[in-house]
């Protein structure tokens, strides 16, 4: 899993403190157990910060009534199943599962990471249940089964493009979208909000999570060095790879994610031509999503909240 760098996120001084909060919970969560800390500690190094899915809770309940002590624990659970996602993440092999060859054993039983994952995925439980509203743990298992359903489903192809885009669109939502969609839900329930600005918010972290998920696909292939392109060393079909292919790559650049292991000088080519074809048209599908997440915020009533909300879309734009 690829980090995308840090910047700065533009929030309001007390939301601020109340992300401190969050991050103090999940501090302390990990922490009770020092050997399951520890080892979930070294799968999720480097992750990113401020936590993105806890910002979008907090924010979107400050659109309602807003009370910090409602709204802490379910951002914190939002963050911990995404750490749960992240740890989990390595155990299925999905160029076997494309291929339509048996699931190695070896992957499969990663007890480590099993075990972490589903300790994060029980603490996330935990913060579920202290939430205010037990809709919460419903919404929440929801994204968990979507997540799960979207790691089982790989994209199978790059041609022919309508069905490429088709197959991962299903992936963005499900592995990513899915999440951010649920935090800004979650963060309307918690400030007592309508029904109508739940859908806004969930429409604006449906969008910023689909532009999230292709803009970790365009920073893999903008690594400078050894570590650039690790999906493709990885046998993954990304969206710059599947622009790639169908702006005219070389006849056996559909086949690179197959031949394993690359040459040095095959895979130097193939990054390359991703580079070169498919990542202008990904980076702009990336922003297309970004501008239809801030489209939705035309409703939200100007001031800080708002301001917060489209920095986090500009965060995610200008990686």
């Amino acid at each position: 899993m690829h980090m995308m760098p840090v910047t700065p996120l533009k929030v309001p001084d007390d939301l601020a403190g109340d992300l401190v909060k969050v991050e103090q919970i999940i501090h302390a969560r990990m922490h009770a157990r020092p050997i399951v800390a520890q080892t979930a500690s070294a799968a999720l190094r480097g992750m990113e910060k401020p936590y993105l899915r806890a910002a979008l809770v907090v924010l979107a309940a400050r659109l309602g009534r807003y009370d910090v002590r409602r709204v802490v624990h379910a951002a914190a659970a939002a963050e911990l199943i995404h750490f749960a996602t992240a740890v989990h993440d390595g155990l299925i092999d999905e160029p076997a599962r494309r291929r339509g060859q048996p699931i190695n054993d070896q992957r499969w039983n990663g007890d480590v990471a099993l075990m972490s994952g589903d300790y994060l995925l029980a603490l996330a439980a935990s913060e579920m249940a202290l939430a205010p509203d037990a809709r919460i743990i419903g919404m929440y298992s929801q994204a968990v089964m979507t997540f799960c359903e979207g790691r089982l489903a790989p994209v199978m192809t790059v041609t022919p493009l309508d069905q490429a885009l088709a197959q991962h669109e299903y992936v963005a939502e499900s592995r990513t979208a899915a999440l951010f969609e649920t935090a800004a839900r979650v963060g309307v329930i918690c400030g007592s909000g309508d029904d109508a600005l739940a859908n806004t918010l969930g429409r604006f972290g449906r969008e910023l999570g689909m532009a999230m998920h292709i803009a970790a696909e365009v920073h893999d292939y903008e690594i400078d060095g050894n570590l650039g392109g690790r999906g493709l060393r990885a046998g993954r079909i990304t969206l710059p790879l599947i622009y790639a292919v169908n702006a005219g790559g070389c006849p056996d650049l559909a086949a690179v994610i197959d031949q394993h292991p690359l040459d040095a000088q095959r895979l130097t080519a193939a990054i390359d031509q991703v580079r070169r074809l498919g990542i202008p048209q990904a980076r702009a599908r990336m922003h297309d999503h970004a501008q239809q997440a801030l489209a939705t915020l035309a409703s939200i009533p100007p001031g800080a909240v708002r301001d917060a909300l489209v920095a986090l879309a500009d965060r995610v734009t200008h990686i």
